[in-house]
């Protein structure tokens, strides 16, 4: 039954236009309460996965913030407690979505759009490189794939060259210090990988270490040395007025810090210390920050580092050059696939015979296996 002075929606009886209008409203609103109210269920099982209390915690804050609907129902002369109600719960359940909404979206994203890496076959007719696009971390099933592609080609007769910076004690420091990776970057790695729920690189390529040990001339370290980068740096501060200005307008702006900042050692403790819901979650959100971190964007979203200059374009160079001196006819190398641009055009530079025979993507980050197909919030 109605309550005094509400209009009925029965379709059988006359409406003017002033009651159509309030029927509208009236089903427009149920229409809101109802969906708000299965969005807050849908935030629930992510609020108690964070942490057992906070569900109760946002219901006890939506009840605080909700009292002035109280004091403004009893200026109306009305009933104080379904405005209070209705208040609470809408609070909450929008500070719930607004809490859960995140996680969703970073766990739809990996599984919509995930980093993919390129495996891209170059030839100039009689020489192959294969160009394997790498991560530092990535999922069980592309290491695999990796590993197996490599060891394929070492049975083709190819030499395998790999990325890696390589050490100078005269320069880590400074070239640590610059990238603002910390001192030990294998450990940030091998603590993002924990985090994410994926894999570090280095803990698959043991079948390649082994062949590596028997037959070390088909393994080259292919990049240079941070005493190198640290040289050619000096230079161009020395040569190149644009890269100084560049390089004091990226100091003064404080550039985001790398993967061993604060912030990272932070959440990987958080995530160290939480039960199995709080550590899907992290992992969830982890995965989701580094593929956004990864999503291609165009030059004018993502302005060119001027770091790039040595990082990118000087390694890309030495690169090139060895490339070139190598009298093999196959080789296979495992670089970031930032560096494949580059290395392209230098070798048609070099020869414009080198073209593009082949590409395959390869999918890098996804949840863990058993994860697959869920979010796994579940208690």
């Amino acid at each position: 039954m109605s309550s005094p002075g509400t209009p009925h929606c029965a379709a059988t009886l006359p409406a003017t236009a002033t009651s159509a209008r309030e029927c509208l409203r009236l089903q427009l609103g149920a229409v809101r309460a109802f969906s708000l109210a299965l969005l807050t269920l849908a935030a629930l099982p992510v609020l108690w996965a964070i942490a057992a209390w906070l569900p109760l915690a946002l219901l006890a804050a939506a009840a605080v913030l909700a009292l002035p609907a109280v004091w403004w129902a009893r200026r109306r002369a009305r009933a104080a407690f379904w405005p209070w109600a209705r208040s609470a719960l809408t609070l909450y359940g929008v500070s719930g979505l607004l809490i859960a909404a995140p996680i969703y979206y970073l766990a739809l994203v990996t599984s919509l759009k995930p980093p993919i890496q390129p495996q891209v076959v170059l030839t100039n007719g009689s020489r192959t490189l294969t160009f394997q696009g790498m991560m530092h971390v990535g999922t069980d099933a592309f290491y695999r794939s990796v590993v197996y592609d490599a060891g394929k080609a070492l049975v083709e007769g190819a030499v395998i060259y790999y990325e890696g910076v390589l050490p100078d004690p005269r320069a880590d420091a400074w070239l640590n210090e610059t990238l603002g990776t910390g001192a030990d970057l294998t450990r940030a790695y091998e603590q993002l990988a924990s985090t994410c729920g994926l894999v570090f690189q280095a803990h698959y390529f043991e079948p390649l270490e082994i062949d590596k040990r028997q037959h070390p001339e088909r393994h080259v370290a292919a990049d240079v040395s941070s005493r190198a980068l640290q040289q050619e740096f000096d230079r161009l501060l020395a040569t190149d007025v644009s890269f100084l200005e560049a390089m004091q307008d990226r100091e003064a702006s404080s550039s985001v810090p790398g993967i061993g900042n604060r912030q990272l050692s932070a959440f990987v403790a958080w995530q160290r210390r939480g039960n199995e819901r709080q550590q899907a979650i992290a992992g969830t959100v982890c995965r989701g920050m580094l593929t956004l971190l990864l999503r291609p964007r165009s030059a004018k979203a993502r302005p060119r580092d001027p770091f790039d200059a040595v990082t990118i374009d000087f390694r890309n160079r030495q690169l090139v050059q060895r490339l070139l001196a190598d009298r093999h006819d196959k080789i296979f190398l495992t670089y970031g696939s930032a560096h494949l641009p580059g290395v392209y055009a230098l070798l048609k530079q070099a020869d414009a015979r080198w073209r593009v025979e082949s590409v395959k993507w390869m999918r890098s980050v996804a949840p863990p296996e058993h994860l697959n197909g869920r979010l796994d919030l579940e208690p």
